[in-house]
């Protein structure tokens, strides 16, 4: 699967109308935005990363629960999709004469992880999901806060994350519409609202590293 830019720019929304959308308790400051803006080889180097991981985390998804035909379905096309982005960002860092770069730790995907339930079980799945929830609502809200400090900048920079800003909400809600499938609504919110503290925690600090979750 490609995927063509898109021809214009669209309008961005606000940090309050993106925030509204999102689940996330806790807006990315806009020091965060000019310091990639700044740095974009480090940011778009970066990306390619997470666009990686983030294809790798569906396809383990579907090797941990091959019995949930829906979840199978779903993330084997999110992470066709994931792969796709990736193919259009490392695209975009050869043309400009920048190298794909290696593996590196995210500090703050791992202190996610560690809130992950222990033990193979039920609840690890649904944790498992809200993770992948929170990673692709970050990522949106990032990408976004991005595409408004480089509209008039970087034209072709801002066309990649005008697409990729929208797939990634989709991607986020897809996530947590196979998470709610797993428990009563009634265990469900108060364990999602936990999460949802701790990435507002996490998160808060961060946003100091040019990174699209730094």
């Amino acid at each position: 699967m490609s995927e063509a830019p898109s021809k214009t720019l669209t309008v961005v929304p606000s940090s309050t109308e993106l925030m509204a959308e999102l689940p996330l308790h806790w807006a990315t400051p806009a020091s965060w935005a000019r310091r990639a803006a700044d740095d974009l080889p480090t940011f778009l180097a970066d990306h390619a990363i997470c666009e990686q991981q983030a294809a790798l985390f569906g396809l383990s998804l579907v090797g941990h629960y091959p019995e949930d035909r829906d979840l199978v379905v779903k993330m084997s096309a999110l992470a066709a999709e994931e792969v796709a982005h990736l193919r259009r960002v490392t695209t975009l860092l050869h043309k400009r004469g920048l190298e794909l770069q290696g593996r590196r730790p995210n500090p703050w995907v791992h202190r996610l992880r560690q809130h992950l339930q222990k033990g193979d079980n039920a609840l690890l799945k649904v944790d498992r999901l809200c993770l992948g929830a929170l990673i692709e609502a970050r990522s949106c809200e990032r990408f976004t806060c991005l595409l408004r400090e480089i509209v008039d900048r970087d034209p072709e920079v801002a066309l990649l994350l005008q697409d990729l800003g929208p797939a990634e909400k989709r991607h986020w809600r897809l996530f947590i519409e196979l998470a709610r499938r797993e428990l009563p609504e009634s265990e469900f919110e108060p364990r999602w609202q936990r999460w949802l503290e701790i990435e507002g925690h996490l998160s808060q600090q961060g946003g100091i590293r040019p990174t699209v979750h730094g």
